[in-house]
């Protein structure tokens, strides 16, 4: 019996869901290769849709981008600030400029641009996801704590958000909330999506108890805006390049950057209202 294309769906979101989770709670260094791996698929995605370079040259700025993204998670700060980008930036600019002396084509600005933007959008939002871990909520005094329940936390209140936006939209959805870029989304199911995710973050506030409720409710709607905004932000580039999915590596999810578009936008929100707001 043929799979249809909603249980080819319903298969890979499961194992998504499950391979997320697993992975998270395992510890650190599971975290680590999981998200790791995510960004360098995002950003080979992301390279092949926005430039013209040969698949051989494209792995040269995602292994410049995976080390941006180990770099940034191992700089281990009570808040990431100005001076660090600074340092750690430097470095792969200088590749940048190098890569764009000896780069041959007549596309050679727009790649470059297009391969520095990728350490931006995709490896420097994932590094912060990841450290949302190492954050400390509970005065421990502990160095480098982990906690994979709060990186997990940022994951489900993404799920929550696109389920809940979804089916409101469905059921009540009339006003367009972006209509030339994504004319399916709806101002009704973003607002009642909202409003049932910030509902359901008191269970996840019960189950995983590391901040006030105040705190979940808040980082709740800072999770469905941003993450709205990079649904749309990846929309928009689809659309402006004339694509229908980033990719077809996850069947009927499309790509690695259609699954997690939304949390390139959510995670580094989160990450600076945990630093600046929740973190005392």
């Amino acid at each position: 019996m043929a799979i249809t294309n909603f249980q080819s769906r319903a298969l890979v979101g499961a194992l998504y869901v499950i391979i997320t989770v697993l992975s998270l709670q395992f510890g650190q260094t599971s975290a680590a290769l999981y998200i790791g791996l995510i960004q360098i698929f995002c950003l080979y995605e992301f390279y092949r849709l926005t430039t013209k370079a040969k698949s051989g040259i494209k792995i040269i700025p995602v292994i410049c981008g995976s080390v941006v993204f180990m770099m940034f998670f191992a700089n281990q700060d009570a808040v990431i600030n100005i001076g660090s980008y600074q340092y750690l930036m430097i470095p792969f600019l200088l590749i940048a400029g190098v890569m764009a002396v000896y780069y041959k084509g007549d596309s050679f600005i727009k790649d470059v641009s297009s391969f520095v933007f990728g350490w931006l959008y995709i490896s420097i939002p994932l590094a912060l996801l990841l450290r949302i871990g190492n954050l400390s909520f509970d005065h421990s005094g502990e160095l480098f704590p982990y906690h994979g329940s709060q990186i997990l936390v940022v994951f489900i209140l993404i799920w929550l958000s696109d389920t809940c936006a979804y089916l409101v939209g469905r059921w009540l959805g009339k006003t367009p909330l972006a209509p030339t870029i994504s004319p399916k989304k709806t101002i009704e199911g973003f607002i009642g999506g909202a409003i049932l995710t910030i509902a359901v973050s008191y269970l996840l506030y019960l189950v995983f108890p590391f901040l006030p409720f105040f705190h979940f409710a808040i980082l709740a709607i800072i999770v469905v805006v941003f993450g709205t905004f990079g649904d749309l932000f990846e929309s928009k580039l689809k659309r402006t390049l004339g694509v229908k999915d980033s990719g077809t590596a996850l069947g009927g999810h499309g790509g690695f950057l259609d699954r997690f578009d939304s949390i390139l936008f959510a995670a580094p929100a989160a990450y600076y209202y945990l630093t600046h707001f929740a973190v005392m």
